[in-house]
């Protein structure tokens, strides 16, 4: 929108020019006698040469900028181009000396210096500077306007492209996050499976309401911020469901989170890796969540203890890639993200400007 603006800017500054050319500086450029006529307009020589001037300047604008420009110089036929240009500018000055010389005015000045000198010949010039002067501003402004017009255009066709690359990028970023959560918390129902808890009934219905959620809200570019804290609530209670007394986990909300809208998945990648990384079931171990929210920021903390190896469970390790990759691309300038790790915890801060 703001390169159309500016497109049509310039085209109101280049056809003002243009007309400056077509109505105001014939009167500069164009030949008239101040001795024998008051003004430019008395005289029927100027005024014949003005109006024929202007129609085949007008028209030499337009043909030069929607037909030899796309036609030949775009499709590199120079030098036909280059001949054209001649070939137009012969034509300009050929008709201009005709109506020069078969004016009245003209005549009458022929036939006095005939009477003088009865040897006087008209000298012709083929070399007029003041309508050659004319053409080639016209030229200027025409061949201007044409490549402004088009490098507008090429630059608008390169932000849509942009954006639409970007918009494919986030699409695949958020199709990728999906499966990377369904993968971990597979792996959390598997372990409870395998020692025939009874509470795996109540996980697939956990992890059914929390799949409807990625499957339909997260589809949006944008949700409430409301909506990820009932999320990642929900992602929590279905991890707690494998926990032992070993593992604390705090997660706290506070401010006007009711009134904020985020783009979705943004946190869910952290509190996962704060699960495969920061549990568990022979150490005690604890994962503390914070989540502060006003009208124009989102302060998300998450600090995991750091658990030996051997605990870790396995993952595609793609979560957090991705979504620093999104942040990148959805909050531009916007938004800060620390993370820090040492052999004893592990901790994200991600600040959003909203």
């Amino acid at each position: 929108m703001v390169l159309q603006r500016k497109n049509l800017a310039a085209q109101l500054v280049l056809n003002i020019a243009a007309w400056a050319i077509f109505f105001m500086l014939p009167f500069v450029f164009l030949y008239y006698n101040p001795k024998s006529t008051p003004s430019p307009l008395s005289s029927p020589r100027f005024v014949n040469s003005l109006i024929t001037s202007n129609i085949i300047l007008i028209i030499f604008y337009y043909f030069n900028r929607w037909w030899l420009i796309p036609k030949l110089l775009a499709r590199k036929k120079t030098w036909f181009y280059i001949f054209s240009i001649i070939g137009y500018l012969a034509l300009y000055i050929a008709i201009l000396y005709f109506i020069f010389i078969k004016a009245p005015e003209t005549q009458k000045y022929i036939r006095d210096q005939l009477v003088k000198n009865p040897n006087f010949k008209m000298t012709l010039r083929f070399f007029w500077p003041g309508p050659v002067t004319l053409f080639l501003l016209t030229f200027v402004v025409s061949s201007s306007s044409k490549v402004i017009a088009q490098w507008f255009q090429a630059e608008e066709n390169r932000q849509e492209v942009t954006k639409q690359q970007l918009q494919t990028e986030l699409s695949l970023l958020k199709s990728q996050v999906n499966p990377h959560f369904l993968f971990n918390t597979l792996n959390s129902i598997y372990s409870l499976s395998v020692t025939n808890s009874d509470k795996t009934p109540d996980a697939v219905m956990k992890l059914s309401r929390i799949m409807r959620y990625t499957l339909e809200e997260s589809q949006n570019d944008e949700v409430p911020l409301d909506d990820e804290i009932m999320f990642a609530r929900s992602y929590i209670d279905l991890q707690q469901l494998r926990l032992t007394d070993k593992v604390h986990i705090n997660f706290a909300t506070t401010g006007e989170t009711e009134s904020v809208i985020i783009a979705p998945l943004l946190f869910i990648p952290f509190i996962e890796n704060a699960f495969k990384y920061g549990i568990s079931a022979h150490h005690p171990s604890a994962i503390d969540i914070q989540l502060q929210a006003s009208n124009h920021q989102v302060v998300f903390t998450c600090v995991n203890d750091v658990v030996p190896a051997a605990q870790k469970h396995e993952g595609t390790g793609t979560g957090i890639i991705n979504t620093q990759r999104r942040l990148d691309m959805l909050y531009p300038g916007k938004h800060s993200l620390t993370i820090e790790s040492n052999t004893q915890q592990y901790k994200v801060l991600l600040i959003l400007n909203v």
